[in-house]
């Protein structure tokens, strides 16, 4: 018989004593139980809200200070109109935090958006929330929030009788997490 056929035989021989001669190799194995575990998830919602009753009103130190604004009203450079209105924070879930916005409405109209800035404030409590940051210790909360729309006093003549339409403005709460 060759080497090489000799050889041949004692590795195969040397195969199947390794697979324990019944075709199968054995390992040692081991496993440890976990328990397993209910998780039920917070929310984050806005209630409660009277936004759809809210008026727009000039908000200006001229004699029209707190009037109400009317459809069909004309504004001039340097006016101010404001919507204010107030809404429950429901937060709950551990370590939840999530930021206050207003979303961005749709435009129409010939007024040009560089002439008209829009800007939201948020308070609780008639502390401001800083960068609208909240947070789960919020739950429950009432926000006083407001929508500012401002024709700019530097607003050319080009501007006299343009028009926009702002709709669709809301609120929103959106979750963060670093």
């Amino acid at each position: 018989m060759k080497k090489s056929t000799k050889g041949a035989l004692a590795a195969g021989a040397a195969a199947v004593l390794l697979m324990g001669g019944a075709g199968t190799l054995a390992y040692w194995t081991a496993d440890a139980d976990v328990d397993g575990i209910a998780v039920t998830a917070g929310e984050l919602k806005i209630i409660n809200d009277s936004c759809a009753n809210a008026t727009w009103k000039f908000d200006t130190a001229e004699n029209v200070a707190g009037k109400t604004y009317a459809p069909g009203d004309l504004i001039v450079p340097g006016d101010v109109l404001t919507k204010t209105c107030s809404f429950e924070i429901q937060a709950t879930g551990e370590h939840l935090r999530a930021t206050l916005d207003v979303t961005d409405p749709t435009r129409g109209g010939s007024l040009s958006g560089t002439d008209l800035t829009i800007d939201d404030s948020f308070q609780i409590g008639g502390v401001d929330v800083a960068d609208g940051v909240i947070t789960e210790a919020n739950d429950g909360n009432v926000v006083n929030a407001s929508i500012t729309i401002t024709f700019l006093g530097t607003a050319g003549n080009g501007t006299q009788g343009q028009n926009v339409s702002l709709s669709d403005f809301g609120f929103a709460l959106q979750q963060v997490h670093n």
